[in-house]
């Protein structure tokens, strides 16, 4: 993506240094922190995969488990668990020493499991743009209004999937869908 003309202050999300960035998708200071975010990636990604392993190895019928096997069921951290069950909001069963179980059913009351949703998350909604010409800016208004270059708008366009539409030599684009993706720039 190129450089826009315009500077955005941003933190990087990895060192939390201030920087400048060179597009509107920057998001990190430099080549070290961008390879950095993606190894934090990747460990996430591998540490969520075998808490699915695990999950998918307890047997459902057992009534009370183990603290690791709750959390890779819950997804509720270790230190929670051990706070709840020293207060005694959740009913457990010291068997001996690193011997720890609780009470499933309990656990389920409190807690949903990860990644079973009982609600569906709805759909976002299609807004039909009647595309006038008063509730638009065209391509080159963006450009003059906020300083950027037409690729820069354009390639924005496409990654937020903005809806547009061409009339003549003119692109139309929502005013309000662009006033929320540059909202930031112009403040």
């Amino acid at each position: 993506m190129p450089a826009s003309k315009y500077k955005i202050e941003r933190k990087c999300k990895v060192c939390g240094k201030p920087f400048f960035a060179k597009t509107v998708s920057s998001w990190y200071c430099s080549k070290n922190c961008t390879c950095a975010a993606y190894r934090i990636k990747k460990r996430e990604e591998k540490k969520e995969q075998q808490r699915k392993e695990q999950a998918a190895k307890i047997p459902k019928s057992r009534p009370y488990i183990s603290v690791p096997e709750a959390v890779a069921l819950f997804g509720v951290s270790r230190d929670s668990l051990y706070r709840l069950i020293r207060k005694g909001t959740i009913p457990a069963i010291n068997i001996g020493e690193r011997l720890t179980r609780i009470s499933r059913a309990h656990l389920e009351s409190m807690f949903p499991l990860v990644g079973a949703s009982p609600v569906q998350a709805e759909q976002p909604k299609q807004v039909n743009y009647k595309f006038d010409e008063s509730d638009c800016y065209t391509v080159g208004q963006i450009t003059d209004l906020y300083g950027v270059c037409e690729s820069t708008v354009y390639k924005a366009i496409r990654k937020m999937s903005i809806p547009t539409c061409q009339r003549g030599n003119y692109v139309y684009v929502p005013k309000v869908e662009i006033d929320k993706l540059f909202k930031s720039v112009n403040a």
